[in-house]
């Protein structure tokens, strides 16, 4: 005797087996929530999901889905998105922009809070989240594939929602582009230098401990980096507490809920190696508040940039080599 599922129930089965036996199941299971013009972070703000973008505009899809509605331009490159208590910050290449948000995710009110970032460079993809401690906090790119950085460039930095009381939490990093928080601990990524090899040096995850050195440009994870092999670092690296393959491009990072703390990273490739290695989200476990293993857990999602959890669970990856917002509904 055969049975049939209806394909929505069919999606919901292969969630379900997937989560519990942590299979890789692939992005033709999945749907396209919106289409969004190279969208890049993504920010879960009650019923609504912000996008920013490569581009000069940040976008609002309604979940459970519809058209991408554009609700803010103007930017310069503009990545970062991040909501707190009914407003949504916007981290662009030198400025962080807040907003009152609406009905229907309409934004209003908008005001500079911060007009001073440093210049990074090709690593001017801001990326902006807000800590358990009700601060922002927001990665500033090296502006180099090695080199000594300058003043706030290879740095995170925190900040009160009003751009006041800017903090360095960490330096020493090379050009972070997703970072989360587990009990309260951030974990950031980082991506490793290139034209070094295929297999060196690695990408990172980090666990951040306030103020500390990360080991940009004298290492990438513990690799001595090309001209930095013999200098000396102004301080004690804290190696990262996971490598993942050289050049994956590990950006986004979200701990999920229903994965129960794992993580999902988005790895959104390489242009640089022999053999293409990255374009997937792999789920990074954790054991005993580390992590211990990372391993294929969605394929075919283009160039994937982050990774969020909606509101019912569902899973939402942004591509911006298909200008898309992918969902995996449980």
């Amino acid at each position: 005797m055969s049975v049939s599922f209806p394909r929505a129930g069919f999606l919901a089965l292969v969630m379900v087996v997937a989560l519990a036996f942590g299979v890789p199941f692939d992005a033709a299971r999945g749907e396209l929530l919106a289409r969004v013009p190279a969208a890049r972070e993504m920010a879960v703000c009650g019923d609504t999901l912000f996008v920013g973008t490569k581009g000069s505009s940040v976008y609002a899809v309604s979940l459970p889905g519809g058209r991408a509605r554009r609700v803010a331009s103007g930017f310069s490159n503009a990545n970062g998105v991040a909501c707190s208590r009914g407003r949504l910050f916007v981290a662009s290449r030198s400025s962080i922009t807040a907003f009152e948000i609406g009905r229907g995710g309409t934004l209003s009110g908008r005001r500079d809070i911060r007009r001073d970032l440093p210049n990074s460079g090709a690593h001017s993809f801001r990326y902006i989240a807000l800590g358990p401690d009700a601060r922002l906090y927001v990665s500033l790119g090296s502006p180099c594939n090695i080199c000594v950085p300058g003043g706030l460039q290879g740095t995170i930095v925190s900040m009160n929602q009003d751009g006041s009381d800017l903090r360095r939490v960490a330096w020493g990093v090379r050009n972070s582009v997703g970072f989360d928080w587990r009990g309260g601990r951030m974990f950031f990524t980082d991506n490793g230098a290139d034209r070094m090899g295929d297999d060196v040096p690695p990408d990172e995850l980090n666990a951040l401990r306030p103020g500390g050195f990360y080991g940009f440009p004298y290492f990438g994870g513990q690799v001595p980096l090309t001209g930095f092999e013999d200098a000396m670092p102004p301080a004690r690296q804290i190696p990262p507490v996971f490598n993942f393959q050289a050049h994956v491009a590990a950006l986004g990072i979200h701990f999920f809920r229903s994965l129960g703390g794992d993580a999902l990273v988005a790895q959104h490739g390489s242009w640089n190696r022999s053999v293409p290695v990255g374009y997937q989200v792999v789920r990074v476990r954790f054991r005993g508040g580390r992590p211990v293993s990372a391993a294929t857990f969605l394929r075919n999602v283009g160039r994937p940039v982050d990774v969020k959890e909606a509101p019912d669970g569902a899973i939402l990856v942004s591509d911006d080599a298909g200008g898309a917002i992918h969902i995996f509904r449980r």
